[in-house]
């Protein structure tokens, strides 16, 4: 093989292997141990022109403890690929257990 071939080869391989999953968390209320789960994953079209649906939470105690904004390789490449027409995103939300006080006998 030629040898910038493998220089190219060399590069686009230590690139892959540094590569890992983009994680943002917005963390509101975090001392808790019942926490209901939820995660959806969302497409931007158009650099953003088109606004997505708006994603329901689904919680109990209509609150939001945790959020997480995660990405990937694949979501990555598919971005890349459309030149940042398409960038999909998954959401992970986390619902704080609701205050209810429990009546004392």
């Amino acid at each position: 093989m030629p040898r910038p071939f493998l220089i190219i080869l060399l590069l686009v391989g230590t690139t892959f292997s540094f590569t890992g999953c983009v994680n943002t968390r917005l963390v509101a209320f975090y001392s808790t141990d019942n926490i209901q789960s939820n995660q959806a994953t969302r497409v931007s079209y158009l650099w953003g022109i088109v606004q997505p649906q708006d994603i329901p939470a689904q919680c109990e105690s209509k609150t939001i403890c945790k959020v997480n904004a995660k990405t990937n390789l694949g979501y990555i490449l598919v971005s890349a690929v459309t030149l940042g027409i398409v960038v999909p995103q998954k959401i992970v939300w986390d619902c704080c257990p609701s205050s209810e006080t429990e009546e004392k006998l």
